[in-house]
């Protein structure tokens, strides 16, 4: 008889094999009741300088420039590269949508949901935080910033998307499955949050 043990190392290796080793692939194999994965918490706390960035906002990128300043300040005031720099942003809330792939974004008229407009004053239909500019993830995850999502809030999501005669579960597995591969998906922001200031972490919010 298969184990359970047996079972969720052949759904991992079958993963591996694929090249699916994304943080959210890899917490969705997770069988139930076993630990979160807190990889980020282990990287942040070993830092020299370090932060943790929460935020439910989305509007002007607010936390991804609060986050791109901290680097840069620790390097041009203190002297201290990116290397030695630790630090976290974790979205919650509409700032989910910032941590979203473009294909969710055109499926959910997520611009629209979140108010995020083109240039020429059109709702978005693709994620414009995920690249092309210093304040985006692509670009902060280069310098060594870690991403977090609230699963907590995308289940909310989910449901607010499903709608009440649509599917919340299989929305949610869509979601988690569409997050950015540069994203840890964690099971609630706020124990992230005591977790990452038990290791000395501090904590802002951009709300």
């Amino acid at each position: 008889m298969t184990t359970p043990r047996r079972s969720f190392l052949g759904r991992l290796g079958a993963l591996l094999a694929v090249g699916a080793t994304t943080p959210s692939a890899l917490a969705a194999a997770l069988p139930a009741g076993t630990a979160p994965d807190e990889r980020w918490l282990e990287a942040l706390a070993q830092r020299e300088q370090r932060m943790l960035i929460e935020t439910g906002m989305i509007a002007d990128a607010l936390a991804f420039r609060r986050g791109l300043n901290f680097i840069d300040v620790c390097n041009a005031d203190y002297g201290i590269p990116d290397a030695r720099v630790g630090l976290a942003i974790g979205t919650h809330s509409p700032a989910l949508g910032m941590i979203l792939g473009d294909a969710l974004w055109a499926k959910y008229a997520l611009g629209e949901r979140f108010n995020v407009r083109t240039p020429q004053g059109q709702p978005a239909t693709a994620n414009p935080f995920r690249t092309g500019g210093p304040h985006t993830v692509e670009a902060l995850h280069a310098r060594g910033v870690q991403f977090l999502a609230c699963n907590r809030s995308l289940t909310r999501l989910s449901r607010d998307l499903a709608g009440a005669s649509g599917d919340a579960k299989a929305v949610h597995t869509e979601l988690i499955a569409g997050v950015l591969p540069q994203v840890t998906v964690v099971p609630a922001m706020v124990v992230a949050l005591s977790r990452a200031q038990g290791r000395g972490v501090p904590y802002m919010a951009v709300a």
